[in-house]
């Protein structure tokens, strides 16, 4: 793997206490992956829907759905994500997100964002989010291939990261990062 850039531009649209980072996975095949990481500091503005910055990089959004990723360890589970299906030109592409915070996760922008506002009213606190994405771009004809891979390299690097210690009240999931 290898770090990718926040580029300057990134930089000047987010809050200054936002904590971002990106890396590129390349396998010895050519299968691609970038994970992007957006941790927000006191401005919820750190974090927005990702399908705006997608279509001003010229993405299509042909599908959005709402899919799981059996994540193994620590404690099997069923991740929920959103997964865009994306094209550009002659290319196709999928990504992949979800949100974090030290008590929950949601694929569902609205709903971090209900979550958020309900834990300010009742506590005073606002909760720091992480938004987290994988991307990959494939050529048309590649596309179940291409989720396959994307599926099991999250399998392996989520609990990395992200570590789940089961189902909180109301449904939620418990959740918390490791930043190493």
């Amino acid at each position: 793997s290898k770090p990718l850039p926040v580029t300057t531009n990134e930089w000047g649209m987010l809050p200054k206490d936002t904590t971002y980072g990106r890396r590129s996975y390349r396998a010895k095949d050519g299968f691609r992956t970038d994970i992007s990481i957006v941790l927000m500091g006191k401005d919820r503005e750190s974090i927005h829907r990702p399908q705006i910055c997608l279509s001003g990089q010229g993405w299509t959004i042909d599908r959005e759905e709402l899919a799981t990723v059996p994540i193994p360890k620590p404690t099997a589970y069923e991740l929920s994500v959103m997964k865009l299906s994306l094209s550009k030109g002659g290319q196709r592409g999928f990504f992949v997100y979800w949100f974090v915070s030290d008590r929950r996760m949601t694929a569902r922008h609205g709903e971090r964002m209900w979550w958020m506002t309900l834990d300010l009213l009742k506590t005073g606190v606002l909760s720091r989010w992480a938004y987290i994405a994988y991307f990959s771009v494939c050529e048309p004809g590649q596309e179940e291939a291409t989720y396959q891979r994307m599926k099991e390299f999250m399998a392996a690097t989520v609990p990395q990261f992200q570590i789940v210690s089961g189902v909180g009240g109301a449904g939620a999931t418990s959740a918390a990062l490791r930043f190493p």
